[in-house]
């Protein structure tokens, strides 16, 4: 202990009048010159973080500044893990190790001897550094540390804080700041000490009234070495759209306004709003989404600036104009991407992450008094996904997420015109999603071509993620969506993937996606090539009974509601088949089927697979199907007199008509 609090009192006399005086005045400056849940109902209008009945405290510590920490209403009522979304490879090991992110359970098994069983006694470190190191950082990024600040905090129990400083002064002993550490170990390095920094700072606060002098120095102490490891490495990176560097912006952020005796409040809070505002600007797009195409990871990024507009907000400090208009958009976009769940899509690397309170807590942040949001149909265009939903009223709604692969690489898998399905506010058709990072299961099946709701043309199959290399560069597709329609009764969506796509083999591929009266989801692929090749389309189910029939050459989940994929004309498929693969269910890799329809032909291929529900099932329901060379078009007939034809007009031609309908637009219902 001794060796960990060496010269802490030196510490702590680090403030001066002149910076107490100068800090306001700084902050201002600073910010002025770097302005530039069932869903479909869903409600996000959880108990309020000012209606608690818990303490309210602003801990006043004799010889230190002041600062504001913003956020004590918020830990009186959400676990830490809920306030502060994970970033996605800490969030697969949280689940793997502890399962939950409830504050009381992440106490109890760390007490029971979660770090000694599974890192050793004494605990190794950097045990798995070389071998798996998102299990290594989760433990140095002390995920689990503020729990127990916080259960002191509601509880007013000190052993709480006499389990957490004991874990950071024995991390202090066996991890000390040497000139070579963040090159020789990960544990002080990127969003280790940004990470250890955002956590350490929740620690001091919430628990400041039971910490001892002592206690409060040790943590200074390691804050000040924090720092300027941050200053060090986030601060002198290149700017990116990286979302570490963002995060590491926070911290900075955290350590500048929260801890002036550290006594480098001006370099932390400059590089900091430098690096958020660049991010704000170039790591967004315009609609909202984020250019990393991380749907898991959104929750994370959107709390970075939600929590760093609280920091200056309340701390007196100059707001750069680019934050509230993107926190808003944030809001937004989560709430139109959610899936009926209330959880994040598992698509790319990512975990089904729970929105209600990051986006309670962004409508709050942002003044937004309307607390209850009912999603609909939204086209992203920069970001390049869509969502269609059901209309607000109906029973069973549908949900559909459309998603042409803008981006490969890096996080992003090789899912070149997905899409997932919903219906009845329970998944039909999902993406295989993702597991732990350190899983071989990540390079060997969850980024592969053939994991997603696409298709092999040639079974070709994206060479980058589909290879044994965990990490690949990004790239840019040339996969867009290029049409999106909304009208009475539908809403239609048309992506592209062109012949010069390395996975095409020269096929042009268009994929046009339309859920029509509520009623069912049509989708529509039309291969162009003046050769012979093989298209295999894949549908992957969650754990369910399927069921084939042969004749008809269509699959029926067996459940409450029996979907059925039914393609409009059978000769077209020359082939069918039920497999096994592997879909992610909170982290856990889980057996399910996989549908796959195999077309093998020359020329120019229409093919149409209908998606109906139990009520749209029977001998009664037949599906037409006619093909022009202006276009294309279904006619699906109930039985009972009742027709509902869809067109789908060629780009070359002026109009298409079949049944008896004319239509000029892209794509119309009648």
């Amino acid at each position: 202990m001794d060796t960990i609090c060496d010269n802490y009192e030196n510490l702590l006399s680090l403030q001066s009048k002149d910076m107490c005086t100068d800090r306001r005045s700084f902050l201002k400056r600073v910010a002025a010159g770097s302005a530039g849940l069932i869903y479909g109902r869903i409600s996000f209008n959880l108990p309020g973080a000012g209606d608690h009945g818990f303490r309210t405290c602003q801990p006043r510590i004799s010889g230190l500044a002041n600062p504001v920490f913003p956020f004590y209403k918020y830990a009186n009522v959400y676990n830490i893990g809920e306030y502060i979304p994970k970033d996605q490879g800490g969030k697969f090991i949280q689940m793997e190790l502890i399962g939950s992110e409830d504050d009381k359970i992440i106490v109890e098994a760390v007490r029971k001897g979660l770090i000694r069983n599974i890192y050793g006694d004494p605990a190794g470190w950097s045990k798995f550094e070389k071998t798996e190191v998102e299990k290594s950082v989760w433990l140095n990024r002390f995920y689990f540390l503020p729990s127990f600040a916080r259960q002191y905090f509601i509880s007013g129990d000190r052993s709480y804080l006499v389990d957490m400083m004991s874990i950071l002064t024995t991390w202090l002993n066996d991890n000390p700041l040497l000139p070579d550490s963040p090159k020789a170990t990960y544990n002080w390095r990127d969003m280790q000490a940004a990470w250890r920094s955002i956590h350490l700072s929740w620690c001091y606060f919430l628990g400041s009234e039971g910490l001892t002098e002592q206690e409060r120095g040790i943590i200074l102490k390691t804050l000040r070495d924090h720092s300027s490891v941050l200053l060090s490495g986030f601060a002198t990176q290149p700017l990116n759209e990286f979302n570490h560097q963002s995060h590491g912006a926070l911290a900075m952020l955290y350590l500048g306004l929260l801890f002036p005796e550290l006594g480098r409040s001006d370099e932390l809070i400059t590089s900091s709003i430098r690096i958020l505002t660049h991010h704000l600007e170039s790591a967004f797009f315009e609609d909202g989404g984020n250019v990393e195409q991380m749907f898991g990871y959104y929750p994370f990024e959107a709390h970075i600036f939600r929590d760093a507009f609280l920091l200056m907000k309340e701390n007196n400090m100059e707001i750069p104009l680019t934050f509230q208009p993107m926190l808003k958009k944030m809001a937004d976009f989560i709430v139109s991407v959610a899936q009926p769940d209330g959880t994040m899509p598992p698509v790319n690397d990512s975990f089904e992450m729970p929105v209600a309170v990051i986006v309670a807590t962004l409508y709050e942040t942002i003044g937004k008094e309307e607390r209850d949001s009912i999603p609909s149909s939204r086209y992203f265009p920069e970001t390049q996904i869509a969502v269609l939903r059901s209309s607000s009223e109906y029973e069973k709604p549908w949900y559909l997420l459309v998603n042409p692969a803008l981006t490969v690489g890096s996080h992003a898998h090789a899912g070149n015109l997905a899409l997932n399905l919903w219906y009845n506010n329970k998944p039909f058709l999902i993406d295989s999603g993702c597991g732990n990072y350190d899983n071989p299961l990540l390079s060997e099946w969850y980024r592969t071509s053939k994991a997603h709701n696409t298709v092999l043309i040639d079974g070709k199959s994206d060479e980058a993620t589909s290879g044994n290399l965990l990490w690949v560069p990004k790239r840019t597709t040339q996969n867009r969506i290029d049409r999106w329609e909304t009208g009475n009764g539908f809403h239609y969506c048309r992506m592209i993937s062109p012949a010069s796509e390395n996975t095409n083999s020269g096929v042009t591929w268009t994929r046009n996606i339309a859920l029509v009266k509520d009623m069912f989801t049509v989708v529509y692929d039309c291969f162009e090539s003046k050769k012979r090749h093989k298209y295999e389309l894949f549908f992957h189910f969650p754990p369910s009974e399927v069921k084939i029939n042969h004749e008809r050459k269509s699959f029926t989940v067996i459940s409450d509601d029996n979907i059925a994929l039914v393609p409009a004309d059978p000769l077209v498929i020359s082939n069918m088949f039920l497999s096994e693969g592997i879909i992610s269910i909170e982290g856990v890799a889980t057996k399910a089927p996989i549908a796959s329809f195999i077309i093998e032909d020359e020329g120019t291929i229409h093919s149409f697979i209908t998606f109906l529900p139990l009520e749209w099932q029977g001998n009664k329901v037949k599906i037409f199907k006619n093909v022009s060379e202006k276009g294309a078009g279904i006619k699906i007939s109930d039985g009972n007199g009742h027709d509902t034809c869809l067109l789908f007009k060629s780009d070359i031609a002026d109009s298409v008509r079949f049944w008896g309908h004319n239509t000029s637009k892209s794509f119309e219902v009648f």
